[in-house]
């Protein structure tokens, strides 16, 4: 009887320490795009995200759209990384809003010419 409640015991535990809120997962699309809310990343998709260099700087275009039928607001930031992978610089948070269904295009310059590579943030406003 001991060892029944034993076992028990463990797998409630291991349950209760498994279960995660749905709004605190990490979802990242690919190496370039971080969502941290798993109900946010079913209601906008963030697509085709490119970069060049222009006058030295790096440059990024993100295309971000949402999927649902009412209007989101959305806060966004870029963090910029050197050529060895060390964030550089970053933006602040800045306020989106995308009507139903609006499919935007979110352009950010680097600050600095040691940016190599970016990562796009998106979340719901704070």
């Amino acid at each position: 009887m001991k060892r029944y409640l034993l076992v028990l015991f463990f797998a409630v535990m291991l349950v209760g320490c498994a279960h995660k809120s749905a709004s605190n997962v990490l979802v990242e699309q690919n190496s370039n795009v971080i969502i941290n809310n798993s109900e946010l990343n079913q209601k906008v998709v963030v697509g085709k995200f490119k970069s060049k260099f222009s006058s030295n700087l790096l440059l990024a275009s993100v295309e971000v759209k949402n999927r649902s039928q009412s209007v989101i607001d959305l806060e966004y930031k870029f963090r910029w990384y050197d050529g060895a992978g060390f964030e550089v610089s970053s933006t602040p948070w800045l306020p989106l809003t995308l009507n139903a269904v609006e499919q935007r295009s979110i352009q950010r310059i680097a600050t600095t010419p040691r940016a190599k590579s970016f990562k796009f943030y998106i979340r719901e406003k704070q």
